[in-house]
């Protein structure tokens, strides 16, 4: 199966190397696959990585409107995240892995952390500089990008299945790791109905793991798995608008919904979908 257009790129599995797959589902023209050898479930063919960099800075997708549109929301769903964290790791230095307008890592200053980002979107990165205050890189975060052993915590929110190589990343992460820190990685589990109903998204999700799949992931970069959770976040039923879930239906609906924001608030809720999953994993500590 080779590409299809330009600006796109058939690609082996990233966990495994192997490049026989069988189809898995078509969404918009483009094909998802599930991996004979390992189990992972990706896009082949693909946008190629500077397709991929165009893409997030055209406001196709990641809507800075979005994220602050649903920020009382978001703030709940973080704040459970560093619940987590914080029964593993004292409070230190924290990498927000993709921030977008940085509604995490403002709730972890809150709560006493030192926080620092990395954003391909150079719109959202600069929001979180300007509008906020916040450390945040523009660009992807590469070997270079810091020292090893520099984070006490890194947080990958919905992020995992945007990236090229998750295994490059996932090992990358490990080396800005300190001995005994962690990782927490949140992402739509393809093993159940909510994700592969809601979450197909093949131009920008290209990656799409369950429980097994990111445990190979995990230990493939010599972290220790300490757990994989259901993760159902909370959700703004009335500031859906910029949602690329059912975008065409909610931007018809966009009157209705800003009417109900105007006339109710945020109506948060939690969703029990079982749509996403919560790995935590550790930085091996000296013997």
């Amino acid at each position: 199966m080779g590409p299809s257009g330009p600006g796109l790129e058939a690609v082996a599995c990233d966990l495994c190397g192997e490049r026989r797959a069988r189809p898995f589902a078509r969404r918009k023209g483009m094909q998802v696959v599930r991996c004979l050898g390992c189990g992972l479930v990706y896009v082949s063919p693909r946008l190629d990585a500077e397709a991929l960099r165009r893409h997030y800075n055209t406001g196709e997708s990641s809507r800075i409107e979005y994220y602050l549109d649903v920020e009382a929301a978001d703030r709940r769903s973080f704040a459970e995240v560093l619940d987590r964290a914080e029964r593993l790791v004292p409070r230190g230095d924290l990498l927000d892995i993709g921030p977008n307008v940085g509604t995490g890592m403002a709730v972890a200053r809150e709560r006493g952390w030192r926080v620092h980002g990395v954003e391909i979107n150079a719109e959202a990165a600069r929001y979180c500089r300007e509008a906020r205050g916040l450390d945040v890189i523009a660009g992807t975060l590469e070997p270079e990008t810091y020292p090893p052993g520099r984070f006490d915590v890194v947080l990958m929110g919905d992020v995992i299945e945007h990236v090229a190589s998750p295994k490059e990343l996932m090992r990358t992460v490990a080396r800005v790791l300190r001995p005994g820190g962690a990782v927490l990685v949140s992402t739509p589990d393809i093993s159940g109905w909510a994700a592969r109903l809601l979450q197909v998204k093949p131009v920008e999700h290209i990656h799409y793991f369950d429980a097994k799949t990111m445990e190979r992931l995990v230990r493939g970069a010599g972290l220790e798995l300490v757990a994989v959770e259901p993760l159902d976040r909370y959700h703004d039923l009335t500031a859906m608008v910029h949602s690329t879930t059912f975008g065409g239906l909610f931007r018809a609906l966009a009157p209705a919904f800003r009417l109900a924001h105007r006339a109710l608030g945020d109506v948060v809720v939690k969703l029990p979908l079982r749509e996403n999953l919560l790995a935590v994993a550790r930085k091996p500590a000296p013997a």
